[in-house]
């Protein structure tokens, strides 16, 4: 059965390159495209002694090659299909117009791939014949295909010497020394990746398929499967898999000095990019390996693929400086990733734990309980907790509709920091446990639920430090100041599809029955908490997550409001069971 074709936001697989090429130019105007050639130049028209640099090959890579067009880095770059080399012409091309410019003559950093090498190697000699100055070079550093008769295949030392060799240009190197100097920094390079899935080519289905659970080690940026597939591991496992294997390839020992590029091969999410970079600093901080700078994002992607790769500069002792302060030259080229920011220096990550060492409020304020009361209010929360762990499934489901489904597993985990802090709290001052509670919500909780109730909490803590007395306005007082708080910072308002529908229902239960009997009170404030989650079915939703989404996933009770039943209700039938 034939694979189904990936859909992507295109105007067409046919106009995709072309598309493309006019959008970098739209949000880079710095550069100017030829568009019958698909090259990319830099603006300027003054004839200077300079080298000019011509980067290339296929497209579906980007930011690769026009991206790193720019004063510092390329002259010009010249794109292909894609995934497909340029046609000889339109590198001639490319030759031709920088040329006119830069008297120093041209250097093309070719990628080592038989289109590549063919097509503009026919432009430099062609460019020869004319008379103009013209020399290519070749790199390859690929691990995986280090065996290949032509050598490993070209990955990030393509971008690693756009920006080195672009420096030198701009320095006044000449071309030979240029030259020479990318011929012999690429041998101290080696890059190894993997993807989790594969990329697909505009209008077409997966280039190849990679089961759950596996990954493919080695993957090339033209959609080529790996050299192997192997288990899929934790980010640790996968970085030190990958450098171990380049430091072998690279024969790096305790006290060398490299720099590292990790490579965005599309999909990758920048959470995950940024662990990558985390686990390499750490991997080689074991070994003893000093990591000077890494340069982290999309640089010779493919397309949508779903994994990356990690190339290591050796920086070693003869050139090393050098190619370091390379590195380190300015560049206005829009997608080079370096800069001040990535130069090394020690420290940088610590915590000035003096901070929240001292209490945010005086302990022991407002009215204290009783033993009996203490006792009541210890089974009112433990049997709250309780409830919400019963209930972990129900909330979920309801929050699975229109939030992310975790409702019940954050409520859990606020019921289950709750009963081990009853194991040794003190109990005597409500307006302190309340204090504490939310303190628990921030920090056991998480996210928007547990910044409302920490909020809410905090607020009821605030209103019983000033009370006279342990009685039913001044719990009132707490409530309603709960809810003032949660309104004015959430936003929400009775009638939103929140938990204050819970919340407002109940505590107007409560004021209404303030003059009944204390049983009939709490029954009648559980029945309207139960009422006031129920109301929310169907109700429009104009505030939080669900007020994000269709109403239609809105037609069953708010998980918020259904929550803050469960546990409110507990509670006040703890209290009944206890008169």
């Amino acid at each position: 059965m034939a694979k189904p074709v990936t859909t992507k936001i295109i105007n067409s697989p046919e106009t995709s390159v072309d598309d493309n090429l006019r959008g970098l130019v739209a949000t880079y105007p710095l550069l100017h495209l030829h568009p019958k050639h698909r090259v990319v130049t830099v603006r300027s028209k003054t004839v200077t002694s300079k080298v000019a640099l011509i980067g290339g090959g296929g497209s579906g890579h980007e930011p690769f090659a026009a991206g790193f067009v720019g004063a510092g880095m390329l002259d010009g770059s010249v794109s292909g299909g894609i995934f497909a080399s340029p046609p000889t012409g339109n590198v001639l091309y490319t030759i031709k117009y920088l040329a006119k410019y830069n008297t120093g003559g041209c250097l093309v950093l070719i990628g080592n791939y038989t289109g590549d090498r063919l097509n503009f190697g026919k432009a430099i000699e062609k460019a020869k014949l004319t008379g103009i100055k013209a020399e290519g070079v070749i790199l390859g550093e690929d691990v995986a295909s280090s065996h290949n008769k032509t050598g490993g295949r070209g990955m990030m030392s393509e971008v690693f010497l756009f920006k080195m060799c672009g420096a030198m240009a701009s320095k006044g190197a000449d071309l030979t020394s240029i030259r020479d100097m990318a011929v012999e920094s690429v041998k101290h390079m080696g890059t190894l990746g993997v993807c989790i899935s594969p990329c697909s080519l505009p209008g077409q289905p997966p280039l190849f398929e990679i089961a759950h659970g596996e990954m493919e080690l080695g993957a090339g940026v033209h959609g080529e499967a790996g050299i192997s597939k192997i288990k899929i591991g934790t980010a640790k496992e996968v970085v030190g898999l990958i450098l171990e294997k380049i430091i072998e390839y690279l024969k790096l020992v305790s006290g060398n000095r490299v720099v590292a590029m990790i490579n965005n091969l599309g999909g990758t999410s920048i959470l995950e990019m940024n662990i990558i970079s985390k686990e390499i600093k750490d991997y080689l901080d074991s070994k003893k390996i000093q990591l000077e700078r890494i340069y982290s994002g999309h640089m010779k992607s493919s397309l949508e693929m779903h994994g990356f790769q990690i190339c290591l500069l050796h920086l070693n002792a003869k050139s090393g400086d050098t190619w370091l302060e390379l590195l380190d030259a300015p560049t206005d080229a829009p997608c080079w990733p370096g800069g001040e920011a990535s130069i090394r220096r020690d420290g940088g990550i610590g915590d000035d734990e003096s901070l929240l060492q001292t209490d945010e409020r005086k302990r022991a304020s407002g009215p204290a309980l009783s033993a009996k009361e203490q006792d009541i209010l210890r089974s009112c929360l433990s049997t709250a907790a309780q409830e919400l762990d019963l209930n972990e499934a129900l909330l979920n489901r309801l929050d699975s509709g229109c939030g992310d489904g975790d409702c019940g597993n954050t409520l859990k985990r606020f019921g289950q920091a709750v009963l081990e802090y009853l194991k040794t709290a003190s109990l005597e001052y409500p307006s302190n446990v309340l204090w504490d509670l939310s303190e628990i919500a921030e920090t056991d909780m998480g996210g928007t639920s547990g910044g409302i109730y920490s909020l809410g909490l905090s607020a009821a803590s605030q209103a019983l430090t000033s009370a006279k007395s342990n009685d039913v306005a001044s719990w009132l007082h707490a409530w309603e100041s709960a809810m003032e708080a949660i309104t004015k910072y959430g936003g929400a308002e009775p009638g939103d599809r929140t938990m204050l529908d819970t919340l407002h229902q109940a505590a107007q239960a409560f004021k209404q029955n303030l003059k009944e009997e204390f049983k009939t009170l709490l029954i009648k404030t559980g029945e309207a908490a139960d009422s006031g989650a129920k109301a929310t079915t169907g109700m429009t939703a104009r505030a939080g997550r669900a007020s994000y989404v269709s109403r239609e996933y809105t037609r069953d009770e708010d998980a918020g409001a259904r929550a803050a039943a469960v546990w409110l209700r507990a509670i006040v039938d703890t209290i009944v069971k206890s008169i």
